[in-house]
């Protein structure tokens, strides 16, 4: 009895350290194309005049800790997320906004980043 109870406890063990150290999977090959794709840029390039900038919308991205099991938020994250969500709106740059931490009712804690996704193309 005190042998299976051993046993017990060990695959219990190997079983919560798995959960503890589980982290979201990393981004599919056809996101790392995307992110590729997207250049982080500062807001006074909106004024070059040799090439066109076509504003795409506001982009948000998010790293996101919904469990105390998952690994924590970062920063990073929320940064390749943002640059992401600017790829499928089309765009090739995107201007940071602003990068926070904050919790909310669906994550423990979290990094929220916030930015405009543009189009930017040679002029002709």
């Amino acid at each position: 009895m005190t042998r299976n109870i051993g046993f017990f406890t060990a695959v219990l063990a190997v079983m919560l350290g798995g959960c503890a150290s589980s982290v979201e999977a990393p981004f599919s090959s056809i996101e790392q194309q995307q992110l590729e794709t997207v250049e982080f840029m500062r807001p006074y390039e909106l004024s070059r005049t040799d090439v066109s900038h076509t504003s795409l919308g506001e982009v948000v991205g998010e790293s996101c800790q919904r469990t105390r099991f998952q690994a924590q938020p970062s920063q990073a994250e929320a940064l390749l997320k943002l640059k992401l969500a600017a790829a499928q709106l089309g765009a090739n740059r995107v201007i940071l906004k602003q990068c926070q931490q904050a919790s909310s009712n669906d994550c423990r804690a979290s990094w929220v980043c916030r930015g405009d996704a543009h189009q930017q193309q040679p002029l002709r």
